[in-house]
């Protein structure tokens, strides 16, 4: 998202006093869960991709060893894990996981985590081109490479004799633009003249095209093949989108496609929500789809937790500051609601496959 993105630039430019300031006010140390899942990275090479995609996985595990934070820095809270545990028998379900625009994979470690304990096994990448420190509009206009990721992820797992991962029970959840990769991953399409059409209306709350466009991303050269091509990978049985990017490029009929459980989920009041993440409208198209929303956060919600250095140096570099919450809602409070919603629905779909 243009805002988004545009607040992790001014960051950038304060990293020297972030460094700076974190030898005088550190994030806290917090004591580790007695519970915490195994954590492992690989990389993996991808035909469609000139670089090499990092693999984050989080399973099932036995106590192994020392609990180690990862995740952590000046600004954000991080998780507990069991580096390179020994996987618990299985077979588990496996859960792919897409980070937003400018995110990455370890920042949404606090739900990760929790999939994990619940017995799922949890595979995430940093999307290159659109994750943190490699942000580029040019890329970001690719938006059928995201599910080619998730799809090689979902093969790379299931070919790891080491990790008791179940083939006929695969779900996956998406944050943001990440959100319309897991929708199209479940065969989800976007029309490029219904995106070039939204992106030059006047419409408030579009705000991923400026930031775009103001770059020099010419919407009229898309592949029109490769945006509205069919993405979907018939092993998804289960689907979480939250406030998922691209509700108003993508076509209904696809929607209406889609024969498996879905969650999608708006942060905020339903009306207050920007029109480039709105997703009451997907949710309608989806047959069977459940909608949720949670009116006391808003899109930035699902972000990790922020220290207190981080609400400083990030309130001070943008009048929209990340790290706060408009209702007045601790963000922990808010991640356990949207815990309770979006671990129950992944077990319950999965595990009745």
């Amino acid at each position: 998202m243009k805002w988004f993105l545009r607040i992790l630039a001014m960051i950038a430019v304060l990293g020297i006093a972030v460094v700076a300031a974190a030898a005088m006010l550190d994030t806290e140390t917090r004591p580790a869960p007695d519970e915490n899942p195994g954590y492992r990275t690989s990389e993996i090479e991808v035909p469609h991709r000139d670089v090499t995609l990092p693999v984050h996985i989080w399973y099932p595990a036995k106590a192994d060893g020392t609990p180690a934070l990862i995740g952590q820095n000046a600004l954000f809270y991080g998780h507990y894990v069991h580096p390179d545990a020994s996987p618990e028998a299985g077979p588990f379900p496996v859960v792919l996981i897409s980070h937003g625009s400018g995110g990455n994979a370890v920042q949404l470690g606090w739900i990760a985590r929790e999939l994990a304990l619940s017995g799922m096994i949890v595979v995430a990448t940093n999307h290159p081109g659109t994750t943190s420190r490699d942000s580029d509009p040019f890329q970001t206009i690719k938006i059928w490479e995201r599910p080619a990721d998730l799809t090689a992820l979902l093969d790379w797992t299931l070919a790891q004799p080491d990790l008791p991962a179940d083939p006929a029970k695969v779900g996956v959840l998406g944050f943001s633009l990440g959100g319309h990769s897991a929708l199209a991953l479940s065969g989800a399409r976007a029309s490029k003249d219904k995106f070039v059409s939204y992106c030059a209306s006047p419409i408030e709350g579009a705000l991923d095209c400026d930031w775009m466009e103001a770059a020099g991303v010419d919407f009229t050269t898309i592949d029109a093949a490769a945006y509205e091509a069919d993405l979907s990978d018939p092993r998804i049985g289960a689907t979480v989108a939250i406030d998922p990017a691209l509700p108003l490029a993508t076509t209904p009929e696809s929607l209406a496609a889609i024969a498996h459980p879905v969650l999608i989920a708006n942060l905020g009041e339903q009306d207050s929500v920007p029109r480039a993440i709105r997703a009451d409208g997907v949710a309608d198209a989806i047959p069977g789809a459940r909608f949720y929303t949670e009116p006391g956060a808003w899109h930035f919600s699902f972000l990790a937790e922020c220290a207190t250095l981080g609400r400083i140096i990030i309130g001070l570099s943008s009048p929209e500051n990340i790290c706060d919450e408009p209702a007045g809602l601790d963000r922990s409070d808010l991640h356990e609601s949207l815990i309770a919603v979006i671990v129950p629905f992944m077990s319950e779909v999965l595990n009745s496959n």
